[in-house]
């Protein structure tokens, strides 16, 4: 039954290979049979309180404690709902109160930011909320929790295995519904194109509760890879160290993460490297190019939250293709531009997302005729190998990242000093955008944007923090009401008044 694919894929891997080495953290090695008990005894926890189709959110960073949340959830079959640990309190409230969990499982905290202490604070505005279970790094349970009196949540149909959450050009955060069956082709899709198998070893620094780690992960798992889990990719220096120690075979990346190691000239040392997926921002081809010669041949992947992976390049295309396009689509994707020759990129089939959680207004406008609407703009060359040109969307990819300026706005609009605000991107060298912020401050108040820069820091993701803040007497606005972000563009230059991070 379709309740029960993903749970009885990693079933299978318990039964065939109980002392296989499994996952590699900081807290050692797990065998799965190891992982298997991990996630057995959360999942006995979630029982008392978790139904079938209820949400379970998940707050960990990469490493046993995440992976073994999501598994415990399948085997309820209930929805997971992975967050984010770069999340701060305004991103977490707002995706909490959306998804309606019945039960949450977190880290006590994690680079210094008290996780347990927030959701504790959020408990009472969470009606569906029933327990709160603390686990440390490696999943064993700290605190099973105690149950609340709490309305019951609604159940979502079976087919449905979690809710990946992205903030849209609204601000608001959508979840996006993902299915047992669009994870399982994808990470089959994945293992075949990469050629995955029992003796490769993975190495995880993009994160797992975003869609391009959640399916490559279970990719690599399923197809019985040692899984090597990194909590951070902030310093480049300790990744190199363990994909060094471990071996890896296997890498994926956001292309600024590439761009690091190529600088720090560490891809030539790292012989054991074999290939891996780049994704989440536009490839350089000289990146790729420089990438092959030093032996590691990554692939151009494209897609996002709502679609999976849906086009990559293969291993066998020529050079040319690898680094100019993304590829074709995998199997069971349908794809087109429109308007044709070059439009909006639009993609079909099983493994898009039937929708958003309790958003049937977003859901009918992000679809036609049965096509999503990605919002980036391409076309296809002779041989239907998709290129991107552009975004129709108003996003800001930071290192791989988006951000949607509508979110930050609404962040830095809820100062009690600020009366106007407007984001948008602006070229970096190092992580392909960043945010910069323009800044309309209450008649009579002392604001600086360094007041403003730490005010944010406190409440919203590091990669989405404004690089740049600048104070205006006068926001330039359309007739519409809307920002003039081509003004603000073209005043840039003109910067005099801005802080940095």
């Amino acid at each position: 039954m379709a309740e029960s694919i993903l749970d009885d894929l990693f079933g299978q891997l318990f039964r065939r290979s109980p002392q296989h080495p499994a996952l590699v953290s900081t807290s050692g090695l797990l065998s799965w049979s190891d992982f298997d008990t991990v996630a057995g005894r959360l999942s006995e926890i979630l029982g008392a309180v978790v139904r079938a189709g209820q949400r379970v959110a998940v707050l960990a960073p990469n490493g046993p404690a995440l992976l073994a949340g999501l598994l415990a959830s399948w085997r309820l079959q209930a929805v997971a709902v992975p967050l984010n640990v770069r999340w701060r309190s305004y991103e977490l409230e707002r995706v909490l109160h959306d998804a309606e969990p019945t039960a949450i499982v977190t880290v006590p905290s994690f680079q210094g930011y008290a996780f347990a202490d927030l959701i504790s604070g959020l408990r009472p505005s969470i009606p569906t909320l029933q327990r709160i279970i603390l686990v440390d790094s490696s999943g064993a349970v700290l605190d099973e929790g105690t149950d609340d009196e709490t309305s019951p949540a609604e159940s979502l149909p079976p087919e449905v295995c979690a809710l990946l959450y992205t903030s849209g050009t609204t601000g608001e955060p959508k979840g996006a519904m993902v299915t047992h069956r669009s994870q399982t082709d994808g990470a089959r899709a994945f293992a075949e194109v990469l050629r995955i198998n029992r003796e490769d070893i993975a190495l995880f620094v993009v994160p797992i509760a975003h869609a391009f780690g959640f399916t490559t992960c279970l990719s690599a798992l399923a197809s019985g890879a040692r899984v090597v889990l990194v909590e951070s990719a902030f310093s480049l220096g300790p990744v190199v160290d363990c994909a060094a120690a471990h071996r890896a075979t296997i890498l994926h990346g956001a292309p600024a993460f590439f761009v690091g190691l190529q600088k720090l000239h560490a891809v030539e040392g790292l012989r054991s490297l074999r290939t891996g997926f780049v994704a989440g921002a536009p490839s350089p081809a000289p990146l790729l190019r420089a990438l092959d010669e030093a032996g590691l041949q990554i692939l151009n992947l494209y897609g996002m939250t709502e679609i999976g992976g849906a086009c990559c390049c293969r291993p066998e295309d020529p050079p040319l293709a690898r680094h100019t396009t993304v590829g074709r689509p995998l199997p069971g994707y349908g794809l087109r531009t429109h308007p044709q020759p070059q439009g909006e990129v639009q993609v079909s089939g099983p493994c898009v997302t039937p929708g958003y959680y309790r958003r049937p207004k977003e859901t009918a406008a992000a679809f036609d005729n049965g096509w999503f609407r990605t919002g980036d703009l391409g076309s296809f060359d002779a041989d239907g190998n998709l290129c991107i040109s552009g975004r129709a969307k108003d996003v800001i990819q930071v290192a791989g990242l988006n951000v949607f300026p509508a979110e930050v706005e609404g962040l830095l609009l809820t100062h009690p000093d600020v009366v106007q605000a407007a984001v948008i991107g602006w070229p970096h060298p190092v992580t392909g955008e960043t945010v910069r912020a323009f800044v309309v401050a209450r008649p009579g108040s002392d604001l600086t944007p360094r007041d403003l820069l730490q005010f944010a820091r406190l409440r919203i993701a590091g990669y989405k923090l404004p690089y740049v803040i600048q104070m205006l007497h006068e926001l330039p606005v359309l007739s519409t009401g809307k920002p003039d972000r081509a003004t603000l563009v073209r005043m840039v230059k003109e910067d005099n008044h801005a802080v940095g991070r």
